[in-house]
């Protein structure tokens, strides 16, 4: 049977704690030295009280919910009734075309909230890619009364709406690159920082090839193609299928802004064919 690595010394004797059964054979739990794992809720709920947030003054209100992979959080057209907060592992926000295909439009990985729509249905889905997804799920309405006489509490719901929305724009420019190595190279920086908090040169893809193929639009060959071709470019290595070591970080961003700028300017171009033709202003000012 497995055993915790926590050893407690109790006069002169080392006890062994033994694992809890939900907590055998996962690994990729959140670790926090203040929770002991007496039970899965409040295991995860200690890991949510301490885990600094914006919506923290109203964890009282939320409720743990375990999800595996695959299982769906909300679904498009359900009540929009709840905001979500990912504790562990991580979720896919995607659309569903007319003609049934997926498009994820966004990765949700732990500390990310989602939810947030001004409509009374979710306009989207939300489904568990990590083996063990933990969510806490806020009541919305109660949360929405509550801010209406709480100026603090308005302020911390309109800074997470505005992450959210950061977080769609950066995949819109991700997939705005021009080259397929381009699109999978940014998005491996992105990884990086989301998944590290900061600058780090090695990072775990929390996704398949599958899925990174349609949250950058592209074909899942095309995204082996990449990245092998970003491996023989000397600017990645790979260790298996998801492990990621960035070896060139500047190559990487430069090519990022490279291909910002490229896009930029063919936008311009864009726009100088769509928009009318200025008047001459000297045969403005001859006829005048």
């Amino acid at each position: 049977m497995e055993f915790c690595r926590i050893l407690i010394l109790y006069k002169g004797a080392t006890l062994a704690i033994r694992r809890p059964k939900w907590l055998v054979g996962r690994s990729n739990m959140p670790t926090n030295s203040a929770c002991a794992p007496a039970n899965h809720a409040t295991y995860y709920r200690c890991i949510l009280s301490n885990r600094p947030h914006s919506l923290q003054k109203v964890d009282h209100l939320a409720v743990i919910l375990p999800f595996q992979r695959g299982q769906e959080i909300c679904g498009q057209g359900q009540s929009a009734d709840r905001w979500y907060f990912v504790i562990s592992g991580a979720a896919r926000r995607c659309v569903f075309r007319p003609d049934g295909r997926r498009q994820i439009v966004d990765l949700l990985l732990s500390g990310d909230f989602f939810g947030f729509t001004a409509a009374e249905e979710y306009d989207f889905s939300a489904e568990a890619i990590g083996k063990e997804t933990v969510v806490a799920a806020y009541p919305r309405r109660r949360i929405e009364v509550a801010a209406e006489s709480d100026s603090d509490l308005a302020r911390q719901i309109y800074r997470t709406a505005l992450e959210s929305i950061s977080r769609i724009q950066s995949q819109l420019l991700i997939v705005g690159r021009i080259t397929a190595p381009e699109k999978v190279g940014s998005f491996i920086l992105e990884m990086a920082a989301r998944l590290s908090r900061g600058r780090s040169d090695t990072v775990a893809l929390p996704i398949t090839r599958y899925d990174i193929a349609e949250y950058l639009a592209v074909s899942v060959e095309t995204v082996s193609r990449s990245l092998s071709d970003l491996k023989r470019r000397g600017l990645i290595q790979m260790s298996g299928t998801r492990e990621v070591k960035i070896i060139d970080r500047d190559a990487l961003e430069d090519r990022k802004r490279s291909a910002m700028s490229r896009v930029t300017s063919l936008d311009r171009q864009r726009q100088d064919r769509n928009s009318p033709p200025r008047p001459d202003s000297s045969r403005a000012l001859r006829y005048g």
